[in-house]
């Protein structure tokens, strides 16, 4: 191996002192921020023993009202109906004919017994003419049949005709008398159809519609006039068959219509469902003076006592749950809770609920979206304004 010459000698002492320059920086950097890092914690440590104590956030004030358990709850029920008249009928004629007259239009207002309408009765009364002239014929063969049967009596009185002559002239004189009674039975007849070419209101009402006018051909039975009875008139409605069975006749009732509060009393139930609605149809008499046009809609209410232990509650303390349930915020020893709530009936702001708490509950009548479960909250009683309403029903 050559021995190094000078120059080599001086390289290698240049990178030695230039390494060991670098390595010596580097140690002095890493001991400069060591101290600094100790130093840093240190002064933190001083500011946080020195900073003041943090206070818990106060609880949250919130309104409470109690859980008043109930064995049974009202339901308000609601029917809608409509008002019609006590008697409505088609005014017809028995037999066809031309109208002569026809005395009224709609909105008359008839008395019981007043004429509406006239047949043509020019062939009824020269038919009758005709039975007349007969009658008076037969009459004149009659009175010529017992003159002639009074002298064959007197004849054979006196021993002058026989029995069988005085037979014939009896008999004759019968038929005779028979004939005329028949003719006096047919012009009896006629007059009875005379009569039936006048329509005759059968009771005071309202013409409702004029169908046929002065001229027509009218059928036998096709309404001429449509006529309705002038008098208060009586609400149908169709009911839920279990509340139906509950009522007794001469019950009374409320009958809404135009913002109007009626007085209504059950008439009758009809005795069977009506395929249509599965309902039972029930008539009310309602006591007014008003005149309401017929087939006007209106409601009925009823109040239903159903058994079964719930409390109520305002709608604004229950909150939507998982699964389309829902929940109701509980507050004890000042932490909230969450109970489990079913509802079975909702009337106006407020719900009759029962669900996982117990009478005597305290819970948030409103304002659950400011707290949630397991929130310490400084609860409150709740005013009289809070608190759901109480109605007392009888049954």
């Amino acid at each position: 191996m050559p021995f190094p010459t000078g120059k080599t000698v001086h390289l290698i002492c240049r990178r030695f002192v230039a390494t060991t320059g670098r390595l010596a920086l580097t140690a002095a950097i890493t001991v400069f921020a060591g101290g600094m890092v100790v130093g840093g914690r240190s002064i933190l440590a001083d500011r946080a023993q020195s900073a003041p104590i943090s206070m818990p956030a106060p609880a949250s004030p919130v309104t409470v009202a109690r859980i008043a358990m109930q064995g049974h709850h009202v339901a308000q029920r609601r029917f809608s109906g409509q008002f019609e008249a006590r008697q409505r009928i088609g005014m017809a004629f028995e037999r066809a004919g031309t109208l002569e007259a026809v005395l009224v239009r709609e909105g008359d207002v008839v008395a019981e017994g007043e004429v509406v309408a006239r047949l043509d009765m020019r062939l009824l009364r020269a038919e009758r003419a005709r039975l007349g002239a007969a009658r008076a014929g037969m009459m004149a063969e009659a009175e010529l049949a017992r003159r002639t049967n009074a002298r064959q009596a007197e004849l054979r009185d006196r021993g002058f005709a026989t029995e069988q002559r005085l037979d014939d002239t009896s008999l004759s004189l019968a038929r005779f008398e028979a004939a005329i009674a028949g003719i006096d039975a047919a012009r009896d007849a006629v007059d009875i159809e005379m009569s039936k070419a006048a329509l005759i209101a059968p009771f005071a009402g309202t013409v409702e519609d004029r169908v046929l006018d002065v001229g027509a051909i009218a059928a036998a039975g096709s309404p001429v006039v449509d006529l309705i009875e002038a008098a208060p008139p009586r609400f149908r409605v169709s009911l839920d068959p279990r509340l139906a069975e509950a009522l007794h006749e001469d019950v009374d009732a409320v009958i809404e219509v135009g913002g109007l509060r009626l007085p209504g009393r059950l008439s009758r139930l009809a005795p069977s469902l009506d395929p249509a609605t599965r309902g039972r149809t029930a008539w009310f008499d309602v006591v007014t003076d008003l005149t309401l046009p017929d087939l006007t809609t209106g409601e009925i209410a009823f109040a239903q006592w159903i058994e079964g232990a719930g409390a109520w509650v305002p709608l604004s303390a229950l909150s939507a749950g998982p699964q389309a349930t829902w929940t109701l915020l509980t507050v004890e020893d000042g932490v909230v809770g969450v109970e489990a709530a079913e509802v079975l009936y909702i009337e106006g702001d407020r719900a009759f609920v029962r669900g996982t708490f117990r009478d005597g509950d305290a819970y948030l009548p409103s304002g659950t979206h400011r707290v949630v479960p397991g929130q310490t909250v400084d609860p409150a009683p709740a005013t009289v304004a809070d608190q759901p309403e109480t109605i007392v029903w009888e049954r």
